[in-house]
């Protein structure tokens, strides 16, 4: 419980900031960003204390004296009852008095992005089928004792979940990777970290992690329709873009309708097979090329740090675009500080939005020649460019840099998936099958957009050309965070298009009839591949997919609470393992598949790999003198742990057993 009340506490005063800063603004828009203050501050807040005091209890608390500081100063500088207008009215104004004028309450409509039915009917049940899959794929208890996952976070949950509780359990910062130890960690863990923070002030594991992506999950969704609506200005688009994005996912469902003809099973399979789906059907044996994602589904579910990234990138575009169209400074220095912040909530989104920067840049400093206020608004370019630059020196040479320097990192390629598996589509066919009506519409939404508008593009064509020459990690397939970017936009744009066509079409026959063929041609495949992941989470005949049994729970729960917080402890490098995910202890090696994806080279993994093996099924002997050699404290044997030569096992002391799990203590 307390660890919910640390969360709501930075929310809460995120909201007061936003207050503050954007007066005037309808309160949803002041929750929207008052939400991604709180959770800036608490993720990237701690850091500094963090670096002093260690991730503890006492960083955590010098943090929430520092962030109640400002708000002491606004009471005493606005006075107690302008500051408590200032948070439950639409348009507080100054008052030297403290005393907030009689009309405050009425709402500002000219400065308002949404009212309650859009809130109530679009963004919450928007935000609902995010929960939903949520709650159901994070850690789910079953009858047994144990848990069970979905098919979306069968692997890249376990991950996040090392990060959480070695975080908040070995307390030292900057953190090291528990699965790979000495090695610090390079992936954007902020977010996780936030986890960690409820983690460590006693919030069960499984909330840590939801309550947290509950939260951001909707400001993602909420930040996606007021951009949306502040590029469009249009209720309608807005509300159509916000569900084409969301439930989108290309034209793969043509593939499953046309194989239904022949064999009903293609179809049915859909919602029982393992991503025999619409969308990212690559592990299909109804394999068409299929490569783009539903964003729920692979995106936002499973990958924690892309809807933290994406729901920051709503907020810094939208003060972007403001930004840039007033000219304020307050609004560039806000920019700057929210943009510095984002390279370890998610870096491709960073990426993608200095691409994006880089080319407003130039454009808006060509318009203001031509308007005579060059010197002004290369300052505010400046001012946000150097805060910027302050804020991520320090992470790029701490964090990233030594993650990304490997040869594996950047490299050159061409054609994304396309290339891949046992198909290789014309390079156009392919973005139109999979990226579906954005790719349709792409010219005309473009041509008839706004001029405010094309500028925007034109950077988020910038982020899909480079993202379509170079990899920005060792695995291709997740180039999709860069592409992402460009395809929300472009999104927008058509939708926008669509409904220019719809007013243009009034009045023909059959206009209702088009409108739902292209809408249900939007969302098909997307609304398919949720279905599909909620029967994952839910069904036990089609689903819930094992994850850890009741032993390794308890197992797990034994080790948080008896053995010290620097104990590393040898255990089988297999995806399953709990030790890594489940313990907060550091192990000897980590699943093959995130070494590689996080900087460790093929010749040095492959190395431990067989000694690994070696150690569990050798002499006694050689077991000590392993162990020894490598500073291990413990060695776990459970289901994962392949071949062990028992013989050798039972001369270490035995501290714990449940089940099929053990835990000895190297003599």
């Amino acid at each position: 419980m307390l660890g919910i009340l640390v969360y709501a506490y930075f929310l809460f005063s995120g909201y007061v900031y936003s207050c503050y800063v954007f007066r005037g603004k309808d309160i949803y828009f002041r929750a929207w960003m008052g939400g991604i203050f709180g959770n800036i501050l608490l993720m990237a807040g701690i850091v500094i204390p963090a670096f002093i005091f260690g991730f503890s209890y006492t960083s955590h608390i010098v943090l929430i004296v520092l962030s109640a500081l400002p708000a002491a100063w606004l009471v005493k500088k606005e006075g107690f009852g302008t500051f408590k207008a200032l948070l439950v009215s639409d348009a507080a104004p100054r008052n030297p008095k403290g005393k907030p004028k009689k009309d405050t309450a009425q709402p500002n409509t000219a400065n308002a992005v949404m009212d309650w039915r859009i809130f109530v009917f679009v963004i919450l049940p928007v935000s609902l089928v995010i929960w939903i899959l949520l709650t159901n794929h994070i850690l789910v208890p079953d009858a047994s004792g144990g848990t069970t996952t979905g098919q979306c976070t069968y692997g890249d949950l376990r991950l996040h979940l090392s990060f959480v509780t070695s975080i908040a359990q070995q307390g030292e910062f900057p953190p090291d990777y528990s699965i790979m130890p000495g090695h610090t960690i390079g992936y954007p863990f902020f977010v996780d970290m936030l986890s960690s923070s409820l983690f460590l002030f006693g919030t069960a594991l499984r909330w840590a992690v939801l309550i947290p992506s509950y939260v951001i999950s909707m400001l993602l969704v909420m930040g996606f329709y007021i951009v949306s609506y502040t590029l469009t200005k249009r209720t309608a688009a807005a509300v159509l873009a916000t569900v084409l994005f969301f439930f989108g996912g290309g034209f793969g469902f043509a593939y499953f309708l046309e194989g239904a003809k022949s064999d009903p099973e293609n179809f049915k399979q859909i919602f029982t097979a393992y991503y025999h789906l619409p969308t990212n059907a690559r592990a299909s044996d109804f394999y068409k090329n299929i490569q783009w994602v539903n964003p729920i589904n692979d995106m936002i579910i499973p990958q924690r740090t892309t809807m933290a990234g994406w729901c920051v990138f709503q907020a810094v575009i939208w003060l972007l675009t403001e930004a840039v169209r007033t000219n304020k400074r307050k609004l560039y220095i806000i920019l700057g500080i929210i943009s510095g912040c984002m390279l370890m909530i998610h870096t491709h989104t960073f990426l993608a939005f200095g691409i994006i920067c880089a080319v407003m840049f130039f454009i808006y400093i060509y318009l203001a020649k031509t308007q005579g206020n060059v010197k002004e608004v290369f300052a505010n370019w400046v001012i946000f460019g150097g805060i910027v630059a302050v804020m991520i020196i320090p992470q790029l040479l701490l964090w990233t840099l030594k993650q990304a320097g490997g040869d594996s990192f950047i490299s050159f390629h061409f054609n994304w998936e396309n290339n891949t598996g046992n198909m290789d589509d014309p390079y156009l066919w392919f973005y139109l099958k999979n990226w579906g009506l954005p790719a349709l519409f792409a010219v005309p939404a473009i041509l008839s957009a706004k001029k405010e508008n094309k500028r925007l593009i034109a950077g988020a064509a910038l982020v899909f050309v480079i993202a379509e020459l170079v990899l920005f990690q060792p695995l291709t397939y997740d180039n999709n965070k860069m592409f992402f970017i460009p395809y929300m936009l472009l999104i927008i744009l058509t939708a926008d298009w669509l409904l220019m066509m719809w007013d243009k079409l009034k009045g023909t026959k059959g206009r209702i009839y088009l409108a739902v063929i292209v809408i249900a041609s939007g969302v098909l495949s997307g609304t398919l591949s949720i279905c599909r992941e909620y029967v994952s989470g839910a069904d036990k005949d089609n689903g819930r997919y094992h994850m850890y049994s009741a032993d390794e729970m308890k197992m797990s729960e034994y080790i948080r609470a008896n053995t010290p917080k620097d104990a590393v402890i040898l255990t089988g490098n297999d995806l399953l393992s709990p030790v890594y995910a489940l313990t907060g202890r550091d192990i000897y090696l980590g699943p093959g598949n995130f070494l590689s994806t996080h900087g460790m080279d093929d010749n040095t993994r492959n190395k431990m790999m067989s000694d690994l093996s070696a150690a569990y099924s050798g002499s006694y002997e050689n077991l000590k003198s392993f162990c020894e050699k490598n500073g291990i404290d413990y060695v776990y044997v459970g289901e994962h742990e392949g071949d062990v030569n028992q013989n050798t096992i039972n001369r270490l002391e035995k501290v714990y057993s449940v089940g099929t799990e053990t835990l000895y203590k190297v003599k």
